[in-house]
């Protein structure tokens, strides 16, 4: 009887070995689910970084229309701070 406890004890053990490596290769730092998380991630930041990108495109030519064009300073200081000439009268109406 002793001989046949031997193989069930050692196939019990590999067992739970495989079982603690699938374990450990699904949940553990580098486990699958922790490479799938973090794949996401880095997509999401990819896109974000793209976005980024465009705007500093967008504020680049924003500057260079600004140091060709003096007049566009001024439209986007009026536009934007609502500041006017000296010597211009400024109307508001009141929307009712």
């Amino acid at each position: 009887m002793r001989h046949a406890e031997r193989p069930r004890i050692g196939l019990i053990l590999l067992c739970t070995v495989l079982g603690l490596v699938l374990l450990l290769s699904l949940v553990g730092d580098r486990g699958l689910f922790q490479i799938d998380r973090m794949a996401r991630v880095r997509a999401q930041l990819e896109r974000e970084v793209e976005a980024l990108e465009r705007e500093n495109a967008l504020l680049r030519q924003e500057v260079e229309a600004m140091r060709r064009h003096p007049s566009r300073m001024e439209e986007i200081a009026r536009q934007d701070l609502g500041l006017v000439r000296p010597g211009e009268i400024v109307y508001q109406f009141r929307k009712r």
